[in-house]
């Protein structure tokens, strides 16, 4: 079920109108609720799936009581091992058994005889719901949570319908104490919910939809289009891909503070950097901090121990960090390329300065002074987007190309997408506007007359309605 349709505009106000009726004082009822609207939001894709989600529920919710029960670092060890080589499992065999089947017949020159592939889809947020599960574990494990006595609450952590999907990927000490703790409704919170929702709708309708027709088409020919025109597409991709995720975002945590709920934040205006390390502390928040805690500091720990010197240790940690966050978001080496390319930026931006300069680093020089930054890091975000968004590393290696030996010419811009580009701009200066808040409407109630704020969201659903694009799935689905 998909945010942006008709059919979750019909099934939340249900869910959430049963929910309240329920009433805070039985939060065991409301839990169930959720728990079932949650696996039916889910199995609505493909029932079959249900069963995974649910058995990987089961196993982390069982190898956290046994880590716990247990006083000797061997079992507890051999359980955490359970629960890591169950989730890896997981996703190996449905994200990247083919992939590295079909490397190694190529490498080695097989035939098809005796290998192959698995012919079997990716369950929908896959990635997602494992690392939240296995963080929780790997948390019990190193005593920075207590694992959960109650299995109704775990299975709802783990299924939580608004973040289910595509995240925020929420950690357990954050996110699980909520499934205990009574939920009054309440009035102020549940509006700002609604106007969350209705921006993360116009970003992924309005902006990113439109966006992404004009990128498909310069990426269906791009013979066609001069250099000019291939590097503005990857500008508009990169737009199209925050507007698209962001906007699932916002709806998830608009979603989520209805039912009294408080998600994470995975967005803070990425746009505005000039580093690459800036980046991802700003984009997909929640993952980049699951690889720093779960990646690269037990990467630097283990670096010291085989007596790799601190400043090395950091630098093999980001560029393993990188790579593997890049492959995360799909088995494809475009994947690999994009997050290895921006660990190349971030070991550039990790050189250390010498101590005649106030600055530690290129990354600490960048951040006061963006301007000289800008000048590669755009150029090298366009270059890793190019990866990211194309089918195969040939079609990307050609649309780089494209960009060199195609001449320069600017007449084809206009034709592009038009005077819809406008959206972005509108979407652009609203949370720029609100910088400093969740999200682009969060203080209009206070800044504007009742009457003018709803005119503010009458227009901003007119547009969802009369400008949205063709229907499109939530681009991280896939990931």
């Amino acid at each position: 079920m998909l945010f942006n349709s008709f059919d979750f505009g019909l099934f939340l106000p249900v869910v959430f109108i049963l929910y309240w009726l329920i009433g805070p004082h039985r939060l065991k009822q409301q839990n169930i609720l959720l728990l079932c609207t949650s696996y039916f939001f889910y199995g609505i894709w493909d029932w079959r799936f249900l069963i995974l989600i649910f058995l990987s529920s089961i196993v982390d919710f069982y190898a956290s009581q046994k880590i716990e029960a247990t006083s000797k670092k061997a079992q507890k060890k051999l359980w955490l091992y359970l629960s890591v080589f169950w989730n890896l499992g997981v996703l190996f065999s449905f994200k990247y058994f083919n992939f590295f089947l079909d490397n190694f017949k190529a490498l080695f020159d097989i035939s098809e005889t005796g290998f192959s592939t698995l012919n079997i889809i990716i369950p929908v947020g896959l990635s997602f719901y494992t690392f939240q599960t296995m963080s929780y574990t790997i948390d019990v494990y190193r005593n920075n949570v207590k694992p959960s006595k109650n299995i109704l609450n775990f299975l709802c952590f783990v299924s939580f319908f608004p973040q289910l999907v595509a995240g925020p990927i929420e950690r357990a000490s954050r996110l699980l104490p909520q499934f205990s703790t009574t939920r009054v409704f309440n009035t102020t919170k549940a509006k700002d919910g609604l106007r969350q929702i209705l921006w993360g709708l116009f970003k992924k309708i309005v902006v990113a939809d439109n966006l992404g027709i004009a990128v498909s088409a310069i990426y269906a020919t791009p013979e066609e289009f001069s250099s000019v025109t291939i590097v503005y597409a990857a500008v508009l991709f990169w737009f199209q891909l925050y507007c698209d995720f962001s906007g699932y975002a916002d709806v998830a945590i608009g979603t989520a503070r209805l039912f009294g709920f408080n998600l994470s934040v995975n967005f803070k205006l990425p746009y505005l950097v000039s580093t690459s390390t800036a980046f991802w502390r700003k984009w997909h928040i929640t993952l980049s901090k699951w690889f720093q805690d779960y990646l690269f500091m037990p990467v630097v720990k283990w670096a010291r121990k085989n007596n790799i010197s601190k400043g090395n240790a950091k630098l093999i940690a980001i560029f393993t960090t990188m790579t593997l966050m890049g492959f995360w978001h799909g088995a494809n080496w475009t994947y690999i390329i994009f997050g290895a390319l921006h660990g190349c930026y971030m070991l550039f931006e990790a050189i250390p300065l010498k101590r005649k300069y106030k600055y530690k680093d290129l990354h600490a020089f960048f951040e006061s002074y963006p301007i000289p930054s800008k000048l590669y890091f755009i150029p090298g975000l366009v270059l890793s987007v190019i990866f990211f968004r194309s089918i195969n590393v040939t079609e990307a290696w050609h649309m780089v190309t494209a960009i060199f030996n195609s001449t320069i010419s600017w007449y084809q811009l206009s034709t592009i997408i038009g005077w819809k580009l406008g959206f972005l701009f509108v979407m652009i200066a609203l949370e720029l506007f609100q910088k400093t808040k969740l999200h682009g409407l969060e203080t209009i109630e206070n800044l504007f007359p009742k009457y003018l704020r709803w005119a503010g969201y009458y227009v901003l659903i007119f547009m969802i309605i009369r400008y949205g694009g063709p229907q499109e799935q939530f681009i991280y689905f896939q990931f």
